[in-house]
């Protein structure tokens, strides 16, 4: 007589804490693997990843949606000039160009003037 496939999966003790995070914590896990529901999902968020990094950001799309709700926005760019310079060197994403930053408090100001006041 086998088992049931649910007496083969083997629970984390630490199940619980997985309320607490979106991380892959607590898996549970078949034999010495994980399960496979668990590899495929991570699979499936590996490929949506890669797809969201190489698709071009609609920034007419994001300005439209932010000026419908009610929010003023300025577009910046970053000092990585080209998407293949940011996937190399990502910490330039993470900076703004010289421009940006000059241009900024005269935006703010014109849109919440409180904010420089």
């Amino acid at each position: 007589m086998t088992k049931p496939l649910t007496a083969v999966t083997q629970q984390n003790p630490w199940q619980q804490l997985r309320q607490f995070t979106r991380a892959r914590i607590a898996l549970g896990r078949a034999g010495h693997s994980q399960t496979t529901d668990t590899v495929l999902a991570f699979g499936l968020a590996h490929a949506q990843a890669r797809d969201a990094v190489h698709l071009p950001l609609d920034c007419a799309a994001v300005e439209s949606a932010l000026d419908h709700a009610g929010f003023a926005s300025l577009r910046v760019h970053s000092a990585a000039p080209d998407r293949a310079h940011y996937l190399r060197r990502p910490d330039l994403g993470r900076r703004s160009m010289k421009r940006a930053v000059r241009d900024w408090p005269r935006h703010a100001q014109r849109h919440n003037p409180t904010w420089f006041s």
